[in-house]
């Protein structure tokens, strides 16, 4: 059986037999296994390592906030990763509250500060004296100050500094852990922008596929059944392209959300996604998080606080005694009124009440404060290996795919497209290629996504970047800042 084809190139008419269907179909998925291997070896780019490891230099402003000018929101467009991290240190919502929990501090310190632990105690009685011969008044009055004598004060003022100063040590926990997720939601917004551009890519390829199996329709070189077929994956492109678009502009607003950026215009991520690197070793990584991974610095500070709240505990278990100064005025029927001045000293037998309930407390709270730090530095360990593994994995997997899967996706379509017009493979062939290329798509795609989570979770643990100096810069249309504007 002999069945007629004509090119829309004006060729001769040739005639093709049944076999080719087969032989078209081994070439197709001969083509995608071929493409996808040399992708992962004669194509994909040298092996990057880590290299030399230095840990960050400097305390949190220098390593972590970057010095670039704000971006305005206002006026919506394209936002480095710089740019982004700036902001969100500023207005970031969790920050807000962050820095108002400092104020803890400042109010632990100013309730520390007094002289004397009481105001003094003014008492004054007025009664009248009364006899058979006449009346008379007695007049008596007493102050008296309860003072320290162990040094409590100086207690409670330390204790007080180290509640600052453990409050300080979350805000920069805040500070990190938000550094870290707007990092790691910028890449999902990267991530997500290449979905929607494929998604694009496919849409346009229908929209000419279809064109193109009506033209041969009319030319009568297929059935009505390719146009039905062409319309129906139209529609399927449609709706993933708004899913897509829908997926891109909610990565965004995610973005937005943890930076503080108003949802009226939610930034776009600049630049494009990065190669995969492979982590340091496990000892460079440990030594980084003993002096970065901001929970070991809050664990810490909450550990000195309990103990500086616990030592002054034990001191206001100390008696503290009152001086005072007492008044007594008292009038006689037969003679003049006598007044008489007395020093007066009292000391509390602390025989029943010894601070018991704050002492206990305060020493629960600094065993637990000790198991917490201990518990989290066994565990870190742990967390850096599982970590640093998956992002060794996850790079595997993306150089695996290569760079050239995701540029070449819309080649490919372009030649599914001309085989198509042509007539070398029939409106089937052409979906069990697109789905194909498209599958690999989207598991490059998916290889990023884990590639990142696994690079953002490494940095978790370790408590700062792991390639600080790899940056994503503006492109040359990037909204003005407040700073350019005149």
């Amino acid at each position: 059986m002999r069945i007629l084809h004509r090119h829309t190139s004006r060729t001769p008419t040739t005639t093709i037999r049944r076999s080719s269907f087969y032989r078209a179909v081994s070439l197709i998925a001969a083509g995608s296994v071929g493409l996808l291997s040399a992708c992962a070896s004669a194509q994909t780019p040298p092996h990057r390592s880590a290299g030399a490891f230095e840990p960050p230099r400097g305390g949190y402003e220098e390593v972590h906030v970057p010095d670039v000018p704000l971006p305005d929101p206002a006026h919506g467009g394209v936002v480095s990763l710089d740019a982004i991290l700036a902001y969100a240190d500023r207005h970031a919502p969790t920050l807000q509250v962050a820095r108002e929990r400092v104020g803890l501090g400042d109010a632990a310190v100013a309730g520390a500060e007094p002289l004397l632990p009481d105001n003094p105690n003014v008492s004054v009685g007025v009664g009248p004296g009364l006899n058979s011969d006449a009346n008379h008044v007695d007049i008596s009055g007493s102050v008296s100050q309860r003072f320290e004598i162990a040094g409590e004060r100086g207690l409670r003022l330390e204790a007080a500094e180290r509640t600052r100063e453990r409050l300080r040590a979350e805000l920069d926990e805040a500070r990190w852990e938000v550094h870290r997720d707007v990092h790691a939601a910028f890449h999902r917004a990267l991530v997500a922008r290449e979905r929607l551009a494929a998604a694009e890519r496919l849409l346009a390829f229908q929209e000419r596929l279809l064109e193109i199996a009506r033209g041969r329709l009319r030319a009568g070189d297929v059935s009505p059944l390719p146009v039905r077929l062409a319309e129906g994956e139209l529609s399927q492109a449609r709706v993933a392209r708004i899913a897509a678009e829908q997926g891109y502009l909610r990565a965004r607003l995610q973005l937005g959300a943890l930076a503080g950026w108003p949802a009226a215009h939610p930034p776009e991520p600049a630049g494009n996604l990065d190669e995969p690197r492979d982590p340091p070793g496990t000892r460079a990584l440990i030594e980084v998080a003993r002096s970065h991974q901001p929970r070991l610095r809050t664990l810490q500070a909450a550990q000195v606080e309990a103990t500086a709240q616990s030592r002054a505990a034990d001191r206001d278990a100390w008696p503290e005694p009152s001086l005072g100064v007492e008044v007594m005025h008292e009038g006689f029927p037969a003679g003049p009124p006598e007044t008489q001045i007395l020093g007066v000293i009292s000391v509390p037998i602390p025989l029943f009440q010894r601070n018991q309930g704050a002492r206990a407390t305060a020493q629960a709270q600094s065993r637990i404060a000790d198991a917490e730090r201990q518990a989290f530095g066994s565990q870190l360990l742990n967390f850096i290996e599982q970590h640093r593994t998956a992002v060794a994995a996850a790079a595997a997997q993306v150089r695996t795919y290569g760079r050239e899967i995701l540029p070449t996706f819309e080649e490919n379509l372009r030649l599914i497209q001309r085989a198509f017009e042509l007539g070398e493979i029939d409106i089937l062939q052409v979906s069990v290629a697109r789905e194909r290329f498209l599958r690999i798509q989207t598991d490059a795609l998916d290889a990023y996504t884990d590639y990142f989570q696994a690079v953002a979770d490494l940095e978790a643990s370790i408590g700062t970047d792991l390639w600080p100096d790899e940056r994503h810069e503006p492109s040359q249309d990037a909204a003005p800042t407040r700073e350019d504007q005149p």
